[in-house]
């Protein structure tokens, strides 16, 4: 080899590397992209467009083949890929998966908190069964008001912000209808059931449903919570916002109240207190308190004792099974911890690499697993009785999300895998009516759609 040989470039090997070109023409395809998914996102829309039927009215949640990218210089990263989850009414719906296998991305799609514009729903749909208000002619919720023995409405005199009665020209009050509260202590509006394809609606009308119908508890409350605000504060602008014509009195009861019933001992203390000054399992029991101040149907709990140590995590989870009964919700629990699922859910769904693998009831999913990564998923949780000091750990990483293979991306991992494995893509194979996996080991004679 001569010296000038040595000094030659050498070629790449490296497979992700890109050049700027490379680079500028990803960027350009993905800006027209982008700039036509926001402009959906924030048109102004006819409710018609965006209305939907269930398939099933047992569910309150049903996701359908969602596909949720982010748009990088580096390309697309299918960070949920074909999602399909169903969540029935007054149930508990566990997803358990790896770190970025794209739990918290679904969760994030759900409630439309995307980061954009690199954050897409691209395709899919996500049907909510929601209690809607039930408005006029002009947009504006319907209240219902107190009426006497006869059925009258019952009209009292109005007063300003201060408490002073206000007079009309003629120097008598101005008399107003009183308005029903309904059990929570709020105002009482007419109310229908409607079902929202959440993937559809444009960003203007989503607060219709998140934080009032669909509420979400985060993983870290002290990065969810202000720390300029007090917890009262806080409280009670859910209230304001969710909650037509509120007044003071109604939300700081309606906070109390929410204190009191996640167990908290002094509420009146704690209404006042900045977050610094709670520990963590009270900042935590503040998020949930939260979450539970309009009566949602849906709580989506992201890995909600992961910051928390196992006492106060076991408090946790005894305060939202109780309240799931209460408040006669669902709840859609996100965690990596298989023994909180096995103690909490009613189903399991198990992701990977942004999509499901196999989904079931408590039962099916952990006395019979059929997918590999799912007993893989068993064998590395630690147990009293093993007989090796050493933990299972599945070989091999996730593979890159900006380039996915066509084939089942669990096939490099797999101790199981076969020459079929390098074939499509593994579909939805029924093990029973309630039991699904998506792996070749199974019947594709069986597969479900």
């Amino acid at each position: 080899m001569s010296i000038l040989d040595m000094f030659k470039k050498k070629k790449s090997t490296d497979n992700h590397y890109l050049t700027g070109k490379e680079i500028r023409a990803i960027a350009k395809e993905n800006s027209k992209v982008m700039f036509e998914l926001e402009r959906k996102k924030h048109r102004k829309a006819d409710e018609s467009e965006f209305i939907s039927a269930m398939k099933d009215d047992k569910n309150i949640l049903e996701i359908e083949d969602l596909h949720t990218y982010f748009f990088t210089e580096q390309g697309v990263v299918k960070a949920v890929n074909g999602v399909s989850i169903n969540i029935p009414q007054n149930s508990v719906v566990g997803i358990v998966g790896e770190s970025g296998c794209g739990k918290s991305v679904t969760s994030m799609s759900v409630m439309q908190l995307l980061q954009g514009p690199t954050g897409q729903i691209y395709s899919g749909s996500i049907r909510f069964k929601s209690l809607d208000f039930k408005r006029d002619e002009n947009g504006n919720p319907i209240p219902i008001y107190e009426t006497d023995e006869n059925g009258n409405v019952v009209y009292t005199e109005a007063k300003d912000k201060r408490g002073n009665v206000k007079y009309g020209k003629d120097g008598k009050p101005v008399m107003v209808p009183v308005q029903k509260l309904n059990e929570s202590g709020v105002y009482a509006f007419e109310m229908e059931e409607k079902v929202f394809d959440i993937a559809q609606m444009p960003i203007n009308e989503i607060h219709r449903i998140r934080g009032r119908q669909i509420s979400m508890i985060f993983q870290e409350p002290m990065t969810s919570l202000n720390p300029v605000f007090t917890i009262g504060n806080q409280l009670d602008e859910v209230v304001f916002i969710h909650t037509p014509g509120a007044t003071k009195e109604m939300a700081k009861a309606r906070s109390l109240e929410m204190l009191k019933l996640v167990g908290i001992a002094m509420p009146e203390r704690v209404y006042n207190a900045y977050p610094h000054e709670l520990s963590g399992g009270m900042r935590q029991r503040v998020m949930i308190s939260m979450a539970l101040a309009c009566d949602p149907r849906l709580i989506i709990a992201d890995e909600p004792t992961t910051a928390l140590d196992v006492t106060i995590q076991a408090q946790i989870l005894d305060l939202l099974r109780e309240l799931k009964d209460r408040i006669n919700g669902s709840i859609m629990l996100i965690t990596h911890d298989l023994g909180v699922i096995a103690e909490m859910a009613d189903y399991v769904v198990v992701m990977y690499a942004g999509r499901v693998i196999e989904q079931g009831t408590v039962s099916e999913i952990f006395h019979n697993p059929c997918h590999p990564y799912t007993k893989g998923l068993q064998k590395s949780k630690p147990t009293m009785d093993s007989d090796t000091d050493t933990l299972f750990n599945i070989p091999g990483n996730v593979p890159n999300p900006v380039n996915m293979p066509s084939h089942c991306f669990f096939k490099e991992r797999c101790s199981e895998a076969s020459d079929k494995c390098s074939g499509e893509y593994p579909c939805m194979v029924k093990i029973s009516d309630t039991h699904y996996v998506s792996c070749h080991l199974y019947g594709e004679e069986d597969c479900n759609g």
